[in-house]
Formats: structure tokens, sequence, C-alpha cells
């Protein structure tokens, strides 16, 4: 089991992958790694890969330096799709998959930050990577951008905030805008590249949110461990099946 995966920002697969990759290792697979940042292209067919997951990263999708970059992931993306061939994002990923199939990725006006109470729709009770799991848990955000969902969509998960947090197109493809796969010791990665020292950032507020995601962790990692767990099993059931 081959996956080709994306890593459009500036983390380091091998230790920022969370559980999504101590999942596809356990299971036997590989992942092959597309830095953006290494000038690393996107996978020019599907051929000798099984599936496709794009990363997280702290770029925008509508960043208009980057448009090239994300018009061909976006290629990309619908190649692997139109193939059959499982197709997974998170966080930025769900953007650049929401953004594939026409959809706008725009800023929200503030940064989604900690662990967030989503809400599983109707259609999520059917879902092969959903079904059965608790259709309200609280999972960790990160990010200052949304998107508006794609023609043919089905929203799989949505939040007070921020509406659009899960959707899938067609049987193969799923977007995530959440961070189910994170561990204490990646969000300290993410704080301080992202947060901590930004002169852009309120230190105060961002200590605060620090403090009070680290008492969460406690309270809420091991509920979203078997989220992930379960979710990326039943994924990588599919690539199996492919």
């Amino acid at each position: 089991m081959k996956i080709a995966a994306i890593m459009a920002g500036g983390m380091d697969g091998e230790v920022e992958s969370g559980r999504i990759g101590e999942t596809v290792v356990t299971r036997g697979g590989t992942l092959q790694w597309f830095y953006r940042r290494l000038g690393d292209g996107v996978p020019a067919s599907t051929n000798g890969f099984d599936a496709l997951i794009v990363f997280g990263g702290e770029q925008s999708v509508h960043d208009p330096e980057l448009k090239p970059y994300f018009d061909g992931l976006g290629t990309c993306i619908r190649r692997f799709h139109q193939q059959g061939k499982p197709v997974l994002g998170s966080c930025l990923g769900c953007q650049a998959i929401a953004y594939a199939f026409g959809a706008e990725v725009k800023p929200q006006g503030f940064l989604e930050y900690g662990f967030t109470r989503l809400s599983l729709s109707a259609a999520a009770r059917t879902d092969l990577l959903l079904q059965g799991l608790d259709e309200q848990p609280l999972l960790f955000e990160m990010h200052s951008d949304t998107f508006d969902l794609p023609d043919g969509a089905v929203a799989l998960m949505s939040g007070d905030q921020v509406p659009n947090q899960a959707f899938r197109m067609g049987t193969t493809t799923w977007a995530f805008q959440c961070h189910f796969e994170v561990t204490p010791h990646i969000v300290d990665i993410w704080n301080r590249r992202e947060l901590i020292g930004n002169p852009e950032k309120n230190q105060d507020d961002v200590n605060r949110m620090i403090q009070q995601t680290q008492q969460d962790f406690e309270q809420y990692q091991q509920a979203q461990t078997l989220f992930a767990r379960t979710l990326m099993n039943r994924w990588l059931d599919q690539v199996e099946a492919g």
C-alpha cells in the first residue's frame, strides 16, 4: 500500500503527520512525501500509488502567489478521484480538495483554535468512515480560512462558528477541516512556529489559548485518538479494497 503524501506547508511529515501517518505505518503502508517547501511538485500521475493524502499547513489556497501550485494540486486531486483511488484531506488539504472541485476558499476573519465541538450530519450516519462514531465529537482545530462546499459534495460535519467542517465527494474522496490527527507534541511545534512570538498575534491571547488547549488535551485526547484511528483504519480499508 503506497500513498502519495502532499505537504504544501512547512511541516515535517515524519514528525507532524500524527495519527494519520502512524496508522498508515501500522497497517504496513508507506507514504511518499511531496514537499512544496523543498521544491517538490505533485505526482504527475496516479501510477504506482494506491491513494492520496493532502496534509495541512499554514499557507492559504487563495494566496495569489501560490495559485499555480494549488491549481496543479487540484488537477492531481481530481485525477486520483476520477480513477477511484481514495483521497483524504486535512485542514489545508480539506480546503485544497474544495478548491479542486470548484469551490471558493476564503479568510474566515478569525483563528479557530483548540478543541471544538462539531456535529455529524444525517449523511454521516451512513458514511463509510464516520458511521457509529460520536455524533458531537470534540476535535482539534487550527485554521483562519474556510471554504464553500463544492457542487455535489455531501456535507458530513459542521461547527457553530465555522459551518463547513467536513465533506465527501463521490464515494472515495473525504475532506476534514479539523486536525483529528494531532498530539500535544505536534500542537506545541505548531504553536512555536505560528503563534508564540508572532508580532501579529496578541501574546496574552496566545498564552490563554495554549493553556486552555493543554488542559483540554488531558480531557479529550483519548477520545480524539480513538476517533482518528477508527476513521483512518476505515479509510485504509477502502484503499486496500481499491
